[in-house]
C-alpha cells in the first residue's frame, strides 16, 4: 500500500484545491473500508490521499426544526444508533444499520456509501426515500444534487475534479409519513445484498396515498425508484390487490444481473416479494406517527 503524499485539509477551501490540483490522482479518505483495501491490493496507485476527517462539521448529526443534517464523514454505527433520529428518521438508522458488519460500520461513512456508488449500497436507500439531497463542494462553488441522481454508473457518480461530497440535507417529513428499508441477503447485513427495497409512503386524513418514493437496490447499474409502481399507488387506498399489482409492477421495471450471488430471475422475483412487504410496512408506519 503505497501512496506519495498525505493531506488533510482543515477548511473546505483547502479540499477543494487539492483535489482540483491532484484530479483522479488524489483519492478521499473517510472510513477507509473501501478505499484502503484498494490501496492494499494495488487496485489503485494514487499520489495523494487527502483524509478529510478534520474538516469542520464532516461528521455531524444535527436535527431541527427544518429536517435533518448529515455530515458526509458521519460513521454509520452513529447514524443508526443515534437516539434523535428514532421518531422521524427511523429509515436512515435501519438502512445505515444493514451496512456490513458492526466493525466496519464503526469506521465506514455515510458519505463513503454513497461516493463508492455499488448499486447494491444499503444506507442510500434511507436517504432516497425520505427525499434527501447531496451537498457539494467544489472549485464553481457549492451544489445540491437528489441523492437518486448522484450516481451515473457502478463506481461513478457526478463529482467532477476538484469536487466532493459535504453533506445530506434531509427535509422534515410531513404529518402521516412512514418509511422502511429492507435488505434481503443470505448471510444478513454482513453480507451484500441480492436485493434491497425502500419505500416511503405519505397518507392523507382517509388513507388514500398523498406521497410515494419506491427505491431499488442491487438490480441495475446504480439506486433506481420504481417509478411506475409510484404511480400505480398513487391517490389510492391501499389494499391487497394493489399491493399485489403494484410489487409485480416493479418486478417488471428493473433489470438485474445474474452473478455469485443470484440469478436475474430470482432477483426480479425477490423485488415483487420485498417491494410488497416494503410497501405494505411503510403504509403501516405512516398509519401510527
Amino acid at each position: 500500500m503505497r501512496f506519495e503524499q498525505y493531506f488533510e485539509p482543515k477548511t473546505t477551501e483547502e479540499c477543494i484545491r487539492l483535489l482540483e490540483e491532484y484530479g483522479a490522482d488524489g483519492k478521499i479518505l473517510a472510513g477507509g473500508t473501501d478505499l484502503v483495501p484498494r490501496l492494499k491490493n494495488k487496485i489503485w496507485k494514487p499520489q495523494a490521499v487527502i483524509g478529510i476527517g478534520s474538516l469542520p462539521d464532516i461528521d455531524m448529526i444535527k436535527v431541527d426544526q427544518n429536517g435533518l443534517e448529515l455530515g458526509a464523514g458521519a460513521k454509520l454505527r452513529k447514524i443508526s444508533m443515534d437516539p434523535s433520529l428514532a421518531k422521524d428518521y427511523k429509515v436512515i438508522m435501519e438502512a445505515a444499520g444493514n451496512v456490513s458488519s458492526m466493525q466496519v460500520r464503526n469506521v465506514a461513512t455515510i458519505g463513503g456509501n454513497a461516493c463508492n456508488a455499488s448499486p447494491s449500497a444499503d444506507a442510500i436507500h434511507g436517504l432516497i426515500v425520505m427525499g434527501a439531497k447531496a451537498v457539494i463542494a467544489g472549485p464553481q462553488g457549492i451544489r445540491e444534487v437528489a441523492v437518486e441522481n448522484l450516481f451515473t454508473g457502478p463506481g461513478k457518480t457526478v463529482l467532477t475534479r476538484g469536487e466532493f461530497l459535504l453533506k445530506f440535507l434531509i427535509p422534515a417529513p410531513k404529518a402521516g409519513t412512514g418509511a422502511v428499508y429492507k435488505k434481503f441477503a443470505i448471510r444478513g447485513d454482513t453480507d451484500i445484498s441480492i436485493v434491497g427495497v425502500g419505500c416511503g409512503i405519505t397518507l392523507k386524513d382517509d388513507d388514500t396515498i398523498e406521497a410515494v418514493c419506491i427505491s431499488l437496490s442491487a438490480v441495475a447499474p446504480t439506486p433506481i425508484r420504481a417509478a411506475e409502481a409510484e404511480k400505480l399507488l398513487l391517490g389510492k387506498k391501499l389494499t391487497d390487490e394493489l399491493l399485489d399489482l403494484a410489487a409485480e409492477t416493479a418486478e417488471n421495471n428493473c433489470t438485474p444481473i445474474t452473478d455469485q450471488r443470484a440469478t436475474a430471475a430470482y432477483r426480479k422475483e425477490m423485488v415483487r416479494v420485498w417491494t410488497r412487504h416494503a410497501v405494505k410496512e411503510a403504509a403501516e408506519r405512516a398509519k401510527s406517527v
